[in-house]
């Protein structure tokens, strides 16, 4: 009987380790290790499928920030501490350098930066 994945599937790329793919997906450690018991965790090979359980960590626990006028990609992260491609991954809907003010922006999670 196959096990069901309780969130997403991510398919490793090159360069993935499960400690960046919990910090990616704001989700813990151990949390991934127990939905993946056949991975190897010392050996990640690319085309891999992990299931990240995301559905543990509720919406009301991510952060948000609402511009403010005058506010562009740039300025907001700046503010955050993050790049571009970090926040963009939870932000699609933004495509502009300009950010009208009061757009509701969801700030990745905090992860250390080697």
């Amino acid at each position: 009987m196959e096990r069901q994945c309780k969130g997403v599937i991510h398919r490793v790329i090159k360069g993935d380790t499960l400690y960046r793919l919990s910090k990616m997906y704001g989700v813990r450690l151990i949390d991934i290790m127990k939905e993946n018991p056949y991975v190897n965790v010392y050996n990640l090979q690319v085309g891999d499928e992990i299931c990240i359980p995301t559905e543990i960590y509720h919406e009301e626990e991510r952060r948000y920030y609402t511009t403010r006028e005058g506010d562009t990609i740039g300025s907001i992260i700046r503010s955050l501490r993050t790049d571009v491609d970090e926040l963009m991954k939870y932000n699609r809907e933004l495509y502009d350098l300009k950010v009208p003010e009061g757009t509701l922006i969801r700030i990745p999670p905090m992860y250390d930066r080697d």
